[in-house]
């Protein structure tokens, strides 16, 4: 017995092949926005781990001279704390402001001390030029229990607490104005 091949018309038609391609791009954009969400994520974890590394690097310079934060003459607070091996000797330290070997997402730091007898407190900022609000109030929120006020670009330092929250302080209390739209300054946190 001889089997003859015949000519399949069997195959995917245009209409599928469109079909599976915009199938295909849907699921496509969806994995791109769960991606950007968790490296949106993992940039406020990442700062808020910095900072926290950074505040315990203050905290141990004020136990290093006993309990004074103000650096030697002629040394800024991120210059003492670098000669006492509390930062990095990777980190590059020009005046106030101390830049990572490495910037990503945060370009670089500003750490200042603001003391008055018997006060002390410290200002740690942050430059991050890529920074969503919704990113700066997560940091924000992140340190909120920590922190005795926060400002942003400078502006005066918006106290935490007594009713006062990074919400109130930052987007007066509107919370659609903490959107995914840039941030468009920096962040500096007051320790006490």
């Amino acid at each position: 017995m001889i089997k003859t091949l015949e000519k399949s018309n069997d195959g995917f038609t245009l209409m599928e092949i469109i079909v599976a391609m915009i199938v295909v791009g849907i699921l496509s954009a969806g994995g791109l926005m769960v991606y950007n969400g968790l490296i949106g994520s993992s940039n406020v974890t990442a700062t808020v781990q910095s900072i926290i590394k950074i505040e315990s690097a203050v905290n141990s310079y004020m136990q290093v001279n006993g309990g004074n934060i103000d650096p030697p003459p002629g040394l800024t607070l991120p210059l003492a704390m670098q000669e006492d091996n509390l930062l990095p000797a990777s980190w590059t330290v020009s005046g106030n402001n101390v830049t990572p070997p490495n910037p990503g997402f945060i370009q670089g730091y500003f750490i200042s001390t603001n003391s008055n007898p018997g006060q002390y407190q410290y200002i740690i900022g942050v430059s991050a030029p890529q920074m969503t609000n919704a990113q700066a109030l997560n940091i924000c929120n992140s340190l909120e229990n920590s922190i005795s006020g926060v400002s942003a670009s400078g502006n005066a330092v918006f106290n935490i607490g007594s009713g006062q929250t990074c919400l109130s302080d930052l987007f007066n209390g509107n919370a659609a104005n903490a959107d995914n739209s840039s941030f468009q300054g920096n962040l500096t946190f007051t320790f006490n």
